[in-house]
């Protein structure tokens, strides 16, 4: 059980796009494969793409190294996080830990994207793709969670509303702009608390859970803003 203020534990809050796709993701809690999870960081964008993340090689190293040892645990970063590359890995595995710069295209928010070493990986490129056994994401990006065109019914289509859409069962997000620097405390703290030492048992219904005694466990560290600003959608 994880430290929290008294009665935190009966006010976790977790959200959903719509209503179809939490239903669609517990329906297909029954398909589970062995997991593999894989981190992918992108600190070092093209050329004129975004400003440096210094601190996103560190995390995929921090993360690497909580995953349970007996799971199938790769990372992707610096000139092999491509648009391809990441991709290819949302395919592949089960879990996925991305660290990058996120945009989202108020106007177009299929076009919204992770920022890759080349290219754009876009909102449209994922749900486009058959990811058939993926089941928990952490975006460990900024705006993943904000709305799209506020005039549209298209609103509810961002980063990890498109991520849940494309068959991800609990996905991790942010609300606005997470600092680089700060946010390794957040991310430590949940997948302590997502990953039994003993047992090694992934389990992404445990997600939402981690992520409320993440931030409570952090909160001498790390300012509220900073952890307020992730949230928990679907399973």
């Amino acid at each position: 059980m994880c430290e929290t203020d008294r009665g935190s534990l009966h006010r976790i809050c977790s959200y959903t796009p719509t209503l179809s796709a939490l239903i669609r993701s517990r329906q297909m809690m029954k398909k589970r494969v062995p997991p593999s999870f894989v981190a992918i960081g992108q600190g070092q964008p093209g050329a004129r793409k975004s400003k440096a993340l210094l601190a996103v090689d560190s995390e995929i190293e921090l993360v690497r190294k909580l995953v349970p040892a007996t799971t199938n645990r790769t990372t992707i970063f610096g000139d092999a996080a491509t648009r391809a590359g990441a991709l290819q890995a949302l395919q592949e595995n089960t879990w996925v830990h991305l660290a990058c710069h996120g945009k989202q295209d108020q106007t177009q928010p299929y076009n919204s994207h992770f920022v890759m070493r080349d290219e754009p990986l876009t909102l449209l490129d994922i749900m486009k793709k058959d990811i058939p056994h993926a089941e928990f994401a952490f975006l460990s990006v900024c705006h993943t969670t904000t709305v799209g065109d506020e005039e549209t019914p298209d609103e509810v289509i961002h980063l990890a509303a498109g991520l849940q859409f494309s068959g991800f069962k609990s996905v991790v997000g942010t609300l606005w702009e997470v600092d680089d620097a700060v946010v390794k405390h957040v991310v430590e703290a949940f997948y302590k608390y997502m990953f039994n030492p003993k047992d090694g048992v992934m389990d992404y219904t445990k997600a939402v859970w981690a992520l409320n005694c993440a931030t409570h466990a952090v909160k001498t560290k790390v300012l509220l803003d900073q952890r307020m600003v992730f949230i928990h959608i679907g399973v």
